[in-house]
């Protein structure tokens, strides 16, 4: 059975820790800065500054080869937060990415990918009425690798390695209204396959809601993660407590349901 260690804290102090080369595989999705309540308290600088001493910590804690799957959104400009625009425009949250991942931490990175969302099921911005401007339909999946003087990887499957636009068919919502960022859970299932063995440890320092852990269950992996706020902890203890009783009805015999897949 999987081993769960779910930790309230700040990420950067809590990853201490954890022991250097310990940590097979970090999946994450942190906080975008779009200015959601959460992120109201940060300036832009030091939102900066945590996200550098994040990727160092991630390329400590991981084994050599191991691997970082961090799922994020461009940034909408409102207000001119990044700089002075005539109409309403964007910033690529890449530049800040390649940055943080490659030239502060030192890792490879190792795939760019695109998760294709079902645009009929979203909502559509005023601005998008009035301005020549997309709905953002998409979000960035980047792999970094941890440099170990190898160019020796594995590859699981084909089939859904070699996918550059990946999540047309997930079609599972997070179905938590109380997280408004939450991922699909096949997003996590996703990295977890990919990049991953059976039984290995995976680490969510932006854990939110628990959805990686719900995953990490799933998939027979080692769980460790991480949240700040306390509303969020106690969904996620929840969650994966409940996906865990559920695993286990499963595996004895007393439920011919699948495991709960709605994230």
């Amino acid at each position: 059975m999987s081993k769960i260690e779910l930790l309230h804290g700040d990420c950067l102090e809590k990853m201490k820790d954890i022991p250097d080369g310990s940590v097979d595989l970090i999946v994450t999705s942190p906080p975008y800065y779009l200015n959601k309540e959460y992120e109201k308290t940060i300036s832009y600088e030091n939102y900066c500054l945590m996200m550098e001493k994040s990727f160092v910590e991630w390329n400590r804690v991981l084994v050599g080869g191991g691997y970082v799957v961090v799922n994020f959104g461009d940034y909408f400009n409102s207000g001119n937060r990044f700089y002075v625009a005539d109409v309403p425009s964007c910033y690529p949250a890449t530049i800040n990415y390649f940055k943080w991942g490659v030239e502060v931490a030192g890792m490879d990175l190792q795939a760019t990918r695109i998760w294709r969302k079902q645009f009929a099921k979203m909502g559509i911005p005023f601005v998008c009425n009035s301005h020549p401007r997309p709905v953002f339909d998409y979000e960035h999946i980047w792999s970094f690798r941890k440099k170990n003087g190898s160019n020796k990887e594995i590859v699981v499957d084909r089939k859904i390695t070699q996918r550059g636009v990946v999540g047309e068919t997930w079609t599972s919502t997070a179905g938590l209204k109380t997280h408004c960022a939450a991922f699909p859970i096949e997003l996590p299932e996703w990295a977890i396959t990919v990049y991953s063995q059976d039984k290995a440890t995976i680490l969510d320092p932006f854990m939110g809601s628990g959805t990686t852990g719900v995953a990490c269950k799933n998939l027979n992996r080692n769980f460790i993660g991480i949240e700040l706020d306390p509303e969020y902890f106690k969904i996620a203890e929840k969650r994966i407590d409940v996906n865990e009783k559920l695993v286990k009805e499963l595996k004895d015999g007393k439920n011919s349901m699948l495991v709960n897949r709605k994230g």
